[in-house]
């Protein structure tokens, strides 16, 4: 199995599939990216995006699952969110996080539970600690990354913060550590 199924709760998240993006998998980006509004968009690229062009795209598709994971939550069929670490070149360890739900998911735990799935993978992957940089209008996301230990500090009108990794255990955190070993491997073996 390459996915994790995540039964509907009692909440207002439908059954959900998490799956690791298939390194060069320009169409799922492509898809999520559709569902999101102008404001949704500015609030992810912290600046009005319209499109994405060729080189954000395979630059966001180019994921290994150890410097750069990116998970899939899927709806029936559909992918419905993105959730992504980046580990930062200068900082060991340390990687930086973003979430993308189209507007028809937003406010339904969706976020919650790609943040769940990055922080595991992450800190499978080695890395130790996340950042965020937002708009500081994006509460949502600044609501998920609180628990986390993350304090925003703001500056010339952008949202920053740091939280160290938490240990997060359970039936979707250990299948998404399996999956994100998985991903790991085949990407080293293709390569």
């Amino acid at each position: 199995m390459n996915s994790v199924y995540v039964p509907a709760g009692a909440g207002a998240l439908r059954a959900v599939t998490l799956q690791p993006l298939s390194p060069g998998d320009t169409g799922t980006i492509e898809r999520v990216f559709t569902g999101m509004s102008a404001e949704s968009r500015q609030m992810r690229f912290l600046a009005p995006v319209r499109r994405l062009g060729e080189r954000a795209l395979h630059r966001l598709a180019d994921v290994d699952h150890d410097v750069h994971g990116c998970w899939v939550a899927i709806v029936g069929s559909e992918p419905v969110g993105l959730g992504r670490y980046v580990q930062l070149p200068d900082e060991p360890g340390v990687a930086e996080v973003a979430l993308d739900v189209v507007d028809e998911m937003q406010g339904r735990g969706l976020g919650k539970l790609l943040l769940t799935a990055v922080v595991a993978a992450a800190a499978d992957a080695g890395i130790r600690s996340l950042c965020w940089t937002m708009y500081p209008a994006n509460t949502r996301v600044r609501r998920l990354a609180a628990p986390l230990g993350a304090r925003f500090s703001i500056e010339s009108g952008v949202a920053e913060a740091r939280a160290g990794l938490p240990v997060i255990s359970g039936p979707v955190a250990d299948e998404v550590v399996r999956l994100a070993r998985a991903a790991r491997l085949a990407r080293r073996k293709a390569a």
